[in-house]
C-alpha cells in the first residue's frame, strides 16, 4: 500500500508579515518605506515609535519592509536613554510617534538627518526647515541640540555667577541667568542677574561659564544637568529638516 504525505500548509509569522499588504497595516507605510530606503543608501534608519500596540506593529512592519530592501533599522522609544542606541550610521529618522513627542526631531537634529513623517495633507507637502541650537560642553566637546531654547539658572543666586562672552565682549553677572532661542540664524539671548536688569543680546555664538554654585541647565522643557563649567551655544541654520512623505 502506498501512502502519501502532504506537507502542512503554514507560514512563519515573519513571512506572513512580509507578504501582508502594508496598506492593510497602516496606509502611510508604503510611502515611508520607499522614502526611508531612498534616503538610507548604505546607512541605517531610526524608527521612533510609541509603546502602544499599533505603534509597535507599525514599527515592526516598517522594519521588515526595509529589511527586504537590505536597509537596517533601529527602533527608538521615548524611554530615557533610548536615543543612545543610535550612531553616526543613522542617516534618516522615521517619526511614527507623531507631533506629541520632540524625541524624533531632537534625534534627527543631533544626527543632522531628515525626519520622515506621514504627510498630514492630501497632495504634496514641502519640507520644513528650522534653525536649532547646538549645545557643546567645552571640556567634553560633546554636542547636544535644543529645538526651542536653552536656559541656565543658578541654584543659589546669592552666590552663583556666570560669565557670558560673545562677539569679543564679556559680561560677568552675579546671580546671573540666561535663556537662548534661535531666530533668523542667530541666538536671541535674554540675560540678567542680581545687579543687571534683563537685557537682550543677539549673536551667532556664545560662551557661558558658571561659577561658585551649581546651576540648572534646561534644554527645551527638560532639565538635563546640574551644571558647573563652560558651555558653547551656537545656531545651526536649518538644523532640523522635516520631510512629509
Amino acid at each position: 500500500m502506498e501512502t502519501t504525505t502532504t506537507a502542512p500548509s503554514y507560514a512563519s509569522p515573519d513571512r506572513l508579515r512580509r507578504t501582508e499588504d502594508p496598506a492593510a497595516i497602516w496606509a502611510p507605510l508604503a510611502k515611508l518605506t520607499e522614502a526611508a530606503a531612498a534616503e538610507a543608501g548604505s546607512g541605517q534608519v531610526a524608527i521612533t515609535r510609541g509603546f502602544d500596540r499599533n505603534s509597535r506593529r507599525r514599527a515592526r512592519a516598517l522594519r521588515d519592509l526595509l529589511a527586504e530592501r537590505d536597509v537596517t533599522a533601529v527602533e527608538l522609544t521615548p524611554a530615557p536613554g533610548s536615543d543612545q542606541l543610535v550612531g553616526d550610521e543613522v542617516v534618516a529618522v522615521v517619526n511614527l510617534i507623531g507631533a506629541g513627542s520632540w524625541q524624533p526631531y531632537r534625534v534627527a537634529a543631533q544626527l543632522r538627518a531628515p525626519v520622515l513623517t506621514p504627510n498630514p495633507v492630501e497632495g504634496t507637502a514641502d519640507q520644513v526647515e528650522r534653525d536649532v541650537i547646538a549645545v557643546s560642553g567645552e571640556e567634553s566637546g560633546k554636542r547636544d541640540v535644543a529645538l526651542s531654547h536653552v536656559a541656565l539658572r543658578s541654584e543659589d543666586p546669592s552666590t552663583g555667577r556666570i560669565t557670558v562672552e560673545h562677539d569679543g565682549g564679556e559680561l560677568s553677572i552675579a546671580g546671573g541667568w540666561l535663556t537662548a532661542t534661535a531666530q533668523d540664524q542667530q541666538l536671541v539671548v535674554q540675560v540678567g542677574g542680581i545687579e543687571l536688569a534683563e537685557q537682550e543680546l543677539r549673536t551667532s555664538r556664545l560662551r557661558v561659564q558658571a561659577f561658585d554654585a551649581q546651576h540648572r541647565l534646561v534644554r527645551d522643557e527638560l532639565p538635563i544637568a546640574d551644571f558647573e563649567g563652560t558651555l558653547v551655544l551656537a545656531t545651526e541654520a536649518s538644523g532640523l529638516r522635516v520631510r512629509p512623505v
